[in-house]
């Protein structure tokens, strides 16, 4: 899953691979389209959407891969793409 942000500020999580397509929405928000009359409206845009996208695909390459370190670079990324790292402490 990828963390966007919905345009009510919102996080929402989303599968890269239902992306069919991203579309500027307006100068404030983009649509992800996950089915030809489904979309989300959020504030990334559609580049930064597609990027994220693209990462996580990736991400998912090197997940499956046999060498441990590269596997555990790939799931260091999954979860930052998905929103899910540990806030910083001080």
């Amino acid at each position: 899953m990828i963390r966007l942000t919905s345009i009510d500020g919102a996080s929402i999580f989303i599968n890269p691979n239902k992306v069919a397509s991203v579309i500027e929405g307006s100068a404030t928000h983009s649509e992800v389209y996950i089915a030809p009359d489904q979309f989300y409206c959020v504030t990334e845009s559609p580049q930064e959407v597609a990027r994220k996208v693209l990462e996580w695909r990736l991400a998912m390459i090197d997940y499956h891969h046999d060498i441990t370190s590269v596997k555990t670079k790939a799931m260091a990324e999954l979860v930052r793409l998905a929103g899910l790292e540990e806030p910083e402490h001080d």
